[in-house]
């Protein structure tokens, strides 16, 4: 492997911990029954996790307006809530950051430490809005390291497909050669990189993927070795 002068890395499941399923679908019971609509955490998870999906998200943002709205509604329309619904979608929207727990795991600061002082350059593909990065970095204390921020609404690709990568290497003038994906997804973060040609490795801290040909670390903390 030649020499890497880049790192991007996937967010959620990567970066930070992000809330669990049952958690999300809380946020959403919690807003809901301001509105007197009563429908279990179970049930909102399931169909959460039914549109969380890559060609959901790309149909989503392909639409325009505001995204995180319209996948509210979409939600909602298939939760069978009716009445204000546009209503109930802008205050999911607006309520979401006060609701939600976000942490960095606990290897990544050292991690990003040590790249960024050995000029490594870094950044993050997201199947998140370029806002959301942000506030993420923002609230986790890491947004000065990242020069590369690309999300769904970037190209209006999500991943994996190969094109976000792609173009994301034509961006920012980077060497595909160079350049290492680092994510916690083996179709949408590992194999999407290797589909576009970039250098891939699965970060799986809890050791539960078993194909043999994919380069994994337990810790991010392992990438130095890689680097």
């Amino acid at each position: 492997m030649p020499k890497i002068t880049t790192v991007l890395f996937d967010l959620g499941g990567t970066l930070i911990k992000g809330s669990d399923i049952l958690e999300v679908a809380g946020v959403y019971n919690k807003i809901l029954r301001k509105y007197n609509v009563t429908i279990k955490v179970e049930d909102i998870a399931k169909v959460y996790d039914e549109l969380n999906n890559p060609t959901i998200l790309k149909e989503i943002i392909l639409m325009g307006g505001r995204f995180w709205i319209n996948f509210n509604l979409r939600l909602l329309e298939k939760l069978g809530v009716r009445g204000n619904v546009e209503e109930i979608a802008d205050v999911m929207d607006r309520m979401w950051w006060d609701h939600v727990n976000i942490v960095l795991y606990q290897d990544v600061m050292e991690t990003l430490l040590k790249l960024y002082r050995n000029g490594i350059v870094l950044g993050v593909i997201s199947n998140s809005l370029e806002s959301d990065i942000e506030h993420i970095l923002g609230i986790t204390g890491i947004r000065e390291y990242f020069k590369i921020k690309v999300g769904i609404d970037t190209f209006k690709c999500v991943k994996p497909e190969k094109e976000i990568f792609v173009k994301t290497l034509e961006k920012y003038g980077l060497e595909k050669e160079r350049t290492l994906f680092v994510g916690d997804s083996l179709e949408n973060d590992y194999l999407g990189a290797v589909n576009a040609g970039i250098n891939a490795i699965l970060v799986d801290r809890e050791d539960k993927i078993r194909e043999l040909r994919v380069k994994k670390v337990k810790s991010l903390m392992e990438l130095i070795n890689f680097i």
